[in-house]
């Protein structure tokens, strides 16, 4: 028997329909979640069968699989158009970072996209080890430049490992933004505020933490205590010098 030829007007044909089907499934996973939406609610939604959705997907989670490495793959894009600001040789690590702060806070697909991070830990473990292991290098590459700026800048402690700094730093936006935001009852935009402050405060050095107060202090407060030397430190041990600060009796 012989092959059945496809034309190209057909391949075009299913192309758009695998288009349509991503495309339709990114708005609904966006607004749902991963979880909540069946292959079901897709097909409604592209009005296909679920014949013809299974010629282009085995199961819901190879459609996640591919939705969610397209997200990436526009972040990244997004990233390096805005490359320029963060390679700005006038700003020095402590302003890159308070940039880049307020720009993830402006960024209303933060939000949307942490719930699906946390649909994804929970219930596709396989898809969020593939994703974590190819954004891993690529963000920790970012850090540990900002962070190599700083430690000859002066304003990031030297104390402490570059690599251990880079380690921390990622661990915080791996893990701890997607288990803060959309679990408690505080903004997104107050959770950023307070991501920055505490990552600030374990990175920089004396001089850096004055600089940062110098600078943002009208939008980011100085958190002070006394103490038992009379010493005015940051809240809560959350900020360390890189060389203990002297006492009044020295």
């Amino acid at each position: 028997m012989r092959a059945r030829r496809v034309s190209l007007h057909q391949i075009s044909d299913m192309e758009d329909v695998k288009t349509q089907i991503i495309t339709t499934a990114s708005r609904l996973f966006l607004q749902y979640g991963l979880r909540s939406v069946t292959i079901d609610d897709v097909c409604n939604e592209v009005h296909i069968s679920k014949k013809t959705f299974y010629n282009y997907f085995r199961q819901k989670e190879d459609l996640i699989d591919t939705v969610l490495f397209q997200f990436l793959d526009l972040a990244n894009d997004k990233k390096n158009k805005n490359k320029s600001i963060f390679d700005d040789s006038s700003l020095n690590t402590i302003d890159k970072i308070v940039l880049a702060f307020k720009h993830w806070k402006q960024d209303s697909s933060i939000q949307h996209s942490m719930t699906l991070m946390y649909d994804l830990v929970k219930y596709y473990p396989k898809i969020s080890t593939k994703i974590t292991e190819r954004q891993e290098q690529k963000s920790k590459e970012s850090f540990k430049k900002w962070i190599q700026q700083g430690v000859e800048e002066g304003l990031i402690r030297s104390d402490v490992s570059i690599d251990l700094l880079t380690t921390y730093m990622y661990f915080q936006f791996s893990k701890a933004l997607s288990e803060l935001i959309g679990k408690l009852e505080v903004s997104l935009s107050s959770t950023m505020e307070f991501l920055q402050d505490s990552n600030i405060r374990v990175l920089v050095s004396e001089k850096g933490y004055r600089y940062y107060q110098e600078k943002y202090k009208k939008e980011y407060p100085q958190l002070n205590t006394t103490s038992s030397g009379g010493a005015s430190l940051p809240t809560g041990g959350a900020f360390y010098w890189s060389e203990p600060p002297l006492s009044e009796e020295e």
